[in-house]
């Protein structure tokens, strides 16, 4: 407020974070443009990331810019997360290689060259926070090859490459087609030093169900419980769908006691392809009197199962 003489106090800051609250982000975008400080400007990019408003925030950073207000890691992570959510991923792009040189679209480099130029530029590095939220982004609009150009980049950069970015990019692998390059990844794990979680597991044996490699799928199935990593709910329901739609039915009974003896239950679309595959006599129908114990009722919450 600097450019009108208005201190920026606590009460002007309580009416922009309302402003974005209450989606009144034009107000809030017009008491800031007189001159707010970092921690503002944050605030007001929060807000409208929030409400899916995404050109205001880019043109919040050029104003930053404008006015020699330096905006940090954080500040891009916010815009990246929300155009990568809405689908934006060349806009996405545009703003992680700008955090880098500050042209524009960056032409496609060499690691070395590209880090080098990080050097020279001296300009914000993205950190592993960026990295993640981009891997992500590009996996979820299958672009897997540029997600692993950026994978190479980390590594040259020595950040750190936990099991959220493998699975990052093998669920991503997985879902594109390219199971080579999943297993691949899933076998970097043990040489990098990385433990397997069941989300790990869980992406490998859908993958595997995906491709038709059915004795994969069992045999890695079998082997979490040895690596101190049990099957979940999630990995019983996985595991159930890939079988079935794969014609394979000798083990389902079984899985199902075993869901039985921890208390676990098949989800709807489980359920579904159980049902299905009853009623086109596939499966006998005495399988039905142990699913009826393994849907919702009652005496049991619903298992909290994330979509692979």
């Amino acid at each position: 407020m600097a450019a009108i003489h208005a201190p920026v106090n606590v009460y002007i800051t309580v009416i922009v974070i309302k402003c974005c609250q209450m989606s009144c982000t034009s107000e809030a975008f017009a008491i800031v443009a007189y001159g707010f400080k970092h921690v503002m400007y944050n605030t007001m990019i929060k807000g409208l990331c929030k409400f899916g408003n995404n050109d205001t925030p880019i043109a919040l950073l050029r104003l930053m810019n404008e006015r020699g207000c330096k905006h940090d890691v954080m500040t891009h992570n916010t815009v990246i997360d929300s155009l990568c959510k809405e689908k934006m991923v060349d806009d996405a792009l545009k703003l992680f290689n700008e955090m880098i040189l500050h042209k524009g679209i960056l032409p496609c480099k060499n690691a070395h060259e590209l880090f080098n130029d990080m050097q020279v530029h001296n300009q914000i590095p993205p950190d592993a926070c960026t990295y993640k939220i981009v891997l992500e982004g590009l996996c979820n609009n299958h672009q897997v090859d540029e997600a692993l150009y950026l994978f190479c980049l980390m590594g040259e950069n020595k950040l750190d490459l936990d099991i959220v970015v493998y699975n990052i990019l093998i669920d991503g692998a997985s879902k594109c087609g390219k199971p080579d390059i999943a297993k691949a990844l899933f076998c970097d794990l043990s040489v990098q030093g990385l433990h397997c979680n069941v989300w790990t597991y869980n992406v490998m044996v859908n993958g595997f169900c995906r491709e038709g490699l059915v004795r994969e799928a069992k045999e890695l199935f079998l082997k979490m419980e040895e690596r101190g990593c049990p099957p979940d709910c999630v990995t019983y329901n996985v595991l159930l769908q890939g079988l079935l739609k794969n014609g394979q039915h000798d083990t389902i009974e079984m899985l199902l006691e075993k869901m039985d003896e921890q208390s676990f239950m098949v989800d709807a679309s489980t359920l579904s392809v159980l049902l299905d595959h009853i009623s086109s006599r596939s499966l006998n129908v005495s399988v039905l009197k142990l699913i009826g114990k393994l849907v919702l009722n009652e005496g049991k919450e619903a298992p909290c199962i994330k979509s692979i």
